[in-house]
């Protein structure tokens, strides 16, 4: 499957992969437990990667967030406008799914000065509820609202592309969306920042009182990956992603609250409460089963240690879609398996 990219953003990102790849050497191979480890559970275990001899590019340490008030939803309100940055006067496009989290961030910029445009992806025709919710929702909040539009074979392209650039062998079906999205709609929404409410469901929500596999700090490290790899997809088209649920200081806050506070988002409803949003439901998945099949199925034979055999090619579980975005991160790296 080719990809067709401007050689300037070939340049572009070429650089970015010596930058981000040139202090380790000649690559000497893959790191057999660490990359197992990957498939099993989607993250790449510190201080190793995937690759023997690689470490982990060391991220800053959060610090400690300040003695909270007793009026927790200020602290809250004010922490997110902090990491949301200036807002008065200025253009501010919103990812806007019109669920819970979009129409918090729409609410709050809009209330605090922006000049907000709201984009909903529609993929396809996989999406109808999401889509048909968020135009009746922005009518309603008179937003500025356009529907961008990303076909299955756009998304199978651009998955490809976002699984060999992202500094670790990342998997988010999302960020295969968003990439899309830019490289069909670059000279339309050039320089555009764009904010997202992505990660609220890990800090804020029910997803951080799920055990999972290495727990908070395996949380935190896949959380600031996600945002690095968004990050790097929209520098490769000029843009610029502000991900306030994934700032230093709302996660410094997050690891100060205690559980009963997130549970089923509480602190964030009553955030939301004042400010006069009503939450929506119903939404179906961005990315649905179907197109995961597509997936496997497309690259199937990429998978690593070994192509997917045609029983494992009827699954669509994480594992199995693990297998192929570290099989094309590999192949990317020109790593001996």
């Amino acid at each position: 499957m080719g990809l067709t990219l401007r050689s300037s953003k070939k340049d572009i990102m070429k650089a970015k992969l010596n930058y981000l790849y040139s202090y380790t050497g000649k690559a000497r191979g893959v790191d057999p437990d660490n990359a197992r480890e990957y498939i099993r559970s989607g993250w790449v275990p510190a201080p190793k990667t995937v690759l023997i001899g690689r470490k982990k590019v060391v991220r800053s340490q959060l610090k400690p967030f300040p003695h909270l008030s007793k009026n927790l939803p200020t602290v809250l309100e004010k922490t997110l406008l902090s990491s949301m940055g200036s807002l008065k006067g200025l253009p501010r496009t919103m990812m806007f799914s019109g669920g819970f989290d979009s129409t918090l961030m729409v609410l709050l910029a809009r209330r605090y000065g922006a000049q907000v445009k709201a984009v909903t992806i529609q993929f396809d025709k996989f999406n109808p509820m999401t889509v048909g919710g968020a135009v009746s929702l922005a009518k309603k909040l008179g937003l500025s609202h356009q529907v961008l539009h990303v076909t299955a074979k756009e998304f199978l392209n651009s998955f490809e592309l976002v699984s060999q650039i992202t500094e670790e062998p990342l998997l988010d079906l999302d960020l295969a969306l968003v990439n899309a999205v830019f490289k069909k709609y670059h000279q339309q929404r050039g320089k555009e920042v764009f904010i997202s409410g992505m990660g609220s469901d890990q800090w804020f929500g029910n997803m951080a009182l799920e055990p999972e596999y290495g727990g908070l700090q395996t949380r935190l490290d896949t959380g600031l990956l996600n945002k690095k790899a968004h990050d790097q997809v929209a520098e490769l088209y000029g843009n610029r992603f502000i991900f306030p649920f994934l700032s230093a200081p709302m996660l410094a806050l997050s690891l100060r609250l205690t559980d009963d506070m997130k549970d089923d988002k509480k602190l964030l409803r009553t955030l939301a409460d004042g400010n006069g949003l009503n939450p929506q439901h119903g939404r179906e998945e961005q990315v649905p089963g179907m197109m995961r099949k597509v997936v496997v199925k497309a690259f199937a034979q990429r998978a690593w240690p070994w192509p997917l055999l045609e029983e494992k090619q009827q699954k669509t579980d994480d594992q199995t879609l693990r297998q192929i975005a570290l099989g094309l991160w590999l192949k990317a790296q020109k790593v001996t398996r």
